[in-house]
């Protein structure tokens, strides 16, 4: 009876274990050096909230490596500055599209006065 349960256990032990390689499930990448630092590129096709998400989380790991001390004092600053200016255009993309949306709204809100004028 014990040996049955124990192998049961270990059975599903090995499953869980198992699992994840038989699923085929992407294998976690850690990064300690400054020439692995992950770069994450913004896409063209991407939308604007993407790529500000994308350029707050590359900043951040920045901060976070170079205070670890992974990363020294000119890779942190030529790296901060490169993600800080794709934080800057992307916030600048949809800070335009914002704008953009209020003249169209706008637009409307002249025409359906111009209507409920006409229509009085």
């Amino acid at each position: 009876m014990a040996i049955s349960i124990a192998i049961i256990l270990a059975l599903l032990a090995l499953a869980f274990v198992a699992y994840p390689l038989l699923k085929g499930v992407p294998a976690l990448q850690t990064e300690s050096a400054p020439d692995s630092v992950q770069k994450p590129e913004l896409k063209p096709d991407a939308s604007t909230t993407e790529q500000e998400v994308a350029a707050k989380t590359a900043l951040q790991e920045v901060e976070l490596d170079y205070q670890l001390g992974n990363i020294d004092e000119p890779d942190y600053q030529t790296m901060r500055e490169r993600y800080m200016r794709r934080a800057l255009v992307a916030l600048k993309a949809r800070h335009d599209e914002e704008q953009a949306i209020d003249e169209r709204i706008e637009e409307q809100l002249r025409t359906m006065r111009e209507q409920e004028k006409e229509s009085e």
